[in-house]
């Protein structure tokens, strides 16, 4: 004999619960923290989870980038790479945080998306990323060497997958709101209910400060 529909739905939000999350909402397309996170900014943060890998993560880019032009002061974007356990996005998530910390970001963030999803590149090695990088901005091969195996570096790579891990982020893109909730894609119909559902989170959140 089949459970009632409200018993099963009950036994997957438990489940979620013990599991360190709440479960997505039959109407809401985003989870719940069961432990919120630290944020930082002024406005209300907007974590992106994201791999330069991810060709859904290239196609967001350029709306999440508009996103964050309109909605201004109101949220602090952070990007957030993510490697999953694979060795090829260990690379690149190490390659954003090497350029951020050479204050290299602007040159190089939609610049290595459109090298791997336009132009096809594969990027194998820590010589392929600082010879790219120095191709596209104002800083040497030797530099760049430096960046990706500096203690700064490591130490950025394990809190992302701590971040990871703490908002449980099941696929990219996905969007962290102030700490507390996460946005997936697919729960919320695509991208741009993402970000819709995005603005609604912080403008509560935005409300109750």
């Amino acid at each position: 004999m089949m459970r009632p529909m409200w018993i099963a739905r009950l036994l997957i939000t438990a489940l979620a619960v013990l599991a360190g999350t709440t479960a997505f909402a039959q109407d809401q397309a985003y989870r719940v923290l069961e432990t919120p996170q630290a944020t930082s900014g002024e406005g209300v943060e907007v974590r992106e989870f994201f791999s330069y890998g991810c060709p859904h993560c290239h196609d967001f880019e350029p709306r999440l980038a508009q996103w964050t032009d309109v909605m201004g002061d109101r949220v602090t974007v952070i990007h957030t790479p993510v490697t999953f356990g694979r060795d090829s996005w260990e690379l690149l998530a190490r390659a954003y945080y090497a350029a951020e910390a050479l204050g290299i970001l602007d040159n190089t963030h939609q610049a290595l998306f459109e090298a791997i999803h336009i132009d096809g590149r594969q990027f194998q090695e820590r010589s392929d990323i600082s010879a790219f990088y120095a191709s596209v901005a104002d800083v040497s091969e030797a530099d760049v060497m430096d960046a990706l195996g500096a203690f700064s570096v490591e130490a950025s790579l394990s809190r992302a997958e701590r971040l990871v891990s703490a908002f449980g982020v099941p696929g990219t893109p996905a969007l962290g709101i102030d700490g507390r909730y996460l946005i997936d894609v697919r729960a919320a119909g695509g991208q741009t209910g993402m970000l819709d559902v995005a603005e609604s989170l912080v403008a509560e959140e935005a409300a109750t400060r």
